[in-house]
């Protein structure tokens, strides 16, 4: 899970799309998974995943299985569709949760 998560991480930077979206974002996410648990901070146009929670801006969590978080950062799953199908538990305004769902799908990795 780690490994994906670094990917999307990583990602970001390559993709100017994304890049203007966490351009402006303010937002915290926790993701609470199987394994672990890990978080991610949108902020100042750079995402960072740290070990500790840092309580600024917008907070969002994100609960579910690591193969369905898996799906989720591959862009194969879409985080509404999930949360439909009881995949996710989110908690985090509505705002938030589509901003979510935007980077998710955007920085998915290319098919090869």
């Amino acid at each position: 899970m780690r490994e994906i998560i670094d990917r999307f991480v990583n990602e970001i930077p390559n993709k100017e799309h994304v890049l203007q979206l966490v351009d402006k974002l303010d937002l915290n996410l926790k993701i609470v998974a199987e394994s672990d648990t890990y978080y991610l901070f949108f902020r100042d146009g750079k995402v960072d995943c740290c070990e500790t929670w840092i309580d600024t801006g917008t907070n969002a969590k994100i609960s579910g299985r690591d193969a369905h978080l898996e799906q989720l950062f591959n862009g194969d799953l879409k985080l509404r569709q999930g949360v439909k199908m009881n995949y996710f538990t989110i908690d985090c305004p509505f705002r938030a949760q589509l901003v979510l769902e935007s980077l998710f799908y955007l920085a998915r990795p290319l098919p090869v």
